[in-house]
């Protein structure tokens, strides 16, 4: 008799483990899975967050395909002459800057010898229209204004560093020491 109960609590011994066993499986495989899925959530959101953002840049002039080119967002003049195929024989690098960051829905001239001047302080942007470009105007462009000196430049771009391009022409008077007066003054010779 003794033996059939020995024999008995082997077995119970035995079903407890195996029973412990698919609980601990169970409880692990549910984890695993619930890790995984954290993990894959986590990945999608790096992903996202790392992902630069994009900005469409017309390119023209002397290139070689000149057309509108989706870039990463901190892209410079050089990048987009590279997606436009090149320049051509006849460009003149010389008046652009090739390392001049770019913006969203930024036209980029690339001018010909024959058109520009070696020493011109004018961007390729620029020249088409005469007036001056507050998105993407160099400081020393921008000094070329009335009432901007150095402090006012630099104003105008850390301002458009930290917000983004201007919307309109107006949108200057938001910057600290630019206000209606100093607007009045250049509101013609400026653009978007």
């Amino acid at each position: 008799m003794d033996s059939i109960d020995n024999k008995k609590l082997i077995v119970i011994l035995i079903l407890l483990v195996f029973i412990a066993l698919g609980i601990g499986m169970y409880i692990g495989k549910t984890y695993l899975v619930s890790n995984k899925e954290q993990t894959q959530t986590l990945d999608i959101q790096n992903t996202q967050e790392l992902s630069p953002e994009k900005i469409k840049v017309y390119v023209t002039g002397e290139v070689k395909h000149p057309d509108v080119y989706e870039l990463e967002e901190n892209s410079i003049i050089k990048d987009a002459i590279t997606l436009a195929g090149g320049v051509t024989e006849n460009a003149d690098l010389i008046s652009i800057n090739l390392a001049k960051k770019l913006t969203d829905g930024e036209e980029v001239i690339v001018p010909a010898k024959e058109n520009s001047t070696s020493n011109s302080t004018v961007s390729a942007s620029n020249a088409k229209t005469g007036k001056i470009n507050i998105n993407s105007a160099t400081k020393e462009e921008l000094m070329t204004l009335p009432g901007i000196g150095e402090v006012k430049a630099n104003a105008i771009i850390d301002y458009r560093t930290k917000n983004g391009p201007f919307k309109s022409i107006h949108d200057i008077v938001n910057v600290s020491g630019i206000g209606e007066k100093t607007f009045e003054k250049i509101k013609d010779l400026i653009t978007v």
